[in-house]
């Protein structure tokens, strides 16, 4: 019985196979493309194609720290104390300028919530507080980053054709952005094909123009982009993908000088300047001048809606007492985050 129903089986793929060879003839008959040229949905390249239109979420890193999404304009945030409308990418190199004309290690960007995301599939929810979005961050980063191809572009306007095989109906498609290219592929099912009017026009990350002419060249030249850049996928927050035993180790590793310490809005920084910090495995920490006059505290570590954090506490200095939020944590610099105006720089010395 098992054996009859396979036969069965094949069969009708079989026939499957042909109807749709023959709808392809029928289809390139009415446009004069050879059978090459018909895109099917879950195709090789039509996941391409749906990766180089994507939304692609890395030019806005220095705002919020991951790839796969990006934030909707406009918006507002705060570079060192400097209030900046976002309503466009060129916005963001103000936020490069405020950062350049900052003494090194100094740098506390806040964005103004709520705010709302755009992910690579488009879909977009809204962020009300820093805490969520760095959850949203991580996740990214945990998931593997952002797949999109950014190195090259599709020139518009391009013109698709569609062909529904049940129904032998074609149609034309003028295509004018990157959301409408992505929606077309991303929503393409099993009973329709797709092709290009070539030939069309991308353009490299350097500005450098591709004119292709059919399907092969198109994969050829998507393939060969996907990986020769990833734009801003470096996150300008620092290395977010940290766990609690990561930031154990880091803060044992080196004494930790004070470079900026902010609390309730009040800038304390130039009193602790010449302060260092080093933590111990038993879980004291000391803070001291590079001499004398020592003070010596506790500290642990813990996990929280997906950040890390680190407590602090010491008798007589309320300025570090608290759970922090690790904000970002990179070779030389680790930043403390509570909430808009209680915020610490720590610069790591393993020179001392």
């Amino acid at each position: 019985m098992k054996k009859l129903i396979d036969n069965v089986m094949r069969v009708v793929l079989m026939v499957s196979v042909i109807g749709l060879y023959s709808c392809q003839e029928e289809y390139e008959d009415v446009h004069g493309n050879d059978q090459e040229q018909t895109i099917a949905a879950k195709s090789d390249i039509a996941g391409l194609i749906q990766q180089t239109s994507s939304q692609d979420g890395s030019f806005d890193n220095i705002v919020d720290g991951a790839s796969c999404f990006a934030i909707q304009f406009p918006y507002t945030v705060n570079a060192n104390g400097v209030e900046i409308s976002i309503n466009s990418k060129s916005d963001l190199e103000k936020i490069e300028n405020v950062f350049d004309a900052t003494i090194e290690g100094n740098n506390i960007l806040e964005i103004v919530f709520p705010i709302t995301i755009t992910f690579a599939d488009y879909s977009q929810i809204t962020i009300e507080n820093k805490g969520e979005l760095m959850v949203r961050a991580r996740e990214c980063i945990e998931g593997g980053g952002d797949d999109d191809i950014e190195c090259v572009d599709f020139v518009y306007p391009i013109t698709l054709f569609t062909f529904v095989i049940d129904a032998q109906q074609s149609s034309e498609i003028q295509v004018e952005t990157d959301f409408d290219m992505y929606r077309v592929f991303s929503e393409l099912e099993d009973n329709r094909l797709v092709s290009f009017q070539y030939p069309i026009t991308l353009t490299k990350h350097d500005g450098t123009e591709i004119v292709v002419e059919n399907n092969a060249d198109l994969i050829a030249t998507l393939e060969m982009e996907k990986n020769q850049c990833d734009e801003d996928d470096d996150n300008d927050f620092g290395d977010d993908d940290f766990s609690e035993a990561e930031l154990d180790e880091y803060v044992m590793a080196c004494p930790l000088q004070v470079k900026q310490v902010i609390r309730n809005q009040m800038d304390n920084s130039e009193q602790y300047l010449e302060h260092l910090m080093v933590f111990r495995e038993d879980g004291s920490v000391v803070f001291s001048t590079f001499t004398a006059n020592e003070i010596t505290g506790t500290w642990n570590t813990s996990m929280s809606n997906g950040a890390v954090n680190l407590r602090l506490k010491f008798e007589n200095f309320p300025d570090f007492t608290s759970e922090w939020q690790v904000y970002k944590l990179e070779e030389n610099l680790i930043k403390l985050y509570q909430d808009d105006v209680n915020k610490i720089v720590l610069e790591r010395r393993c020179d001392i």
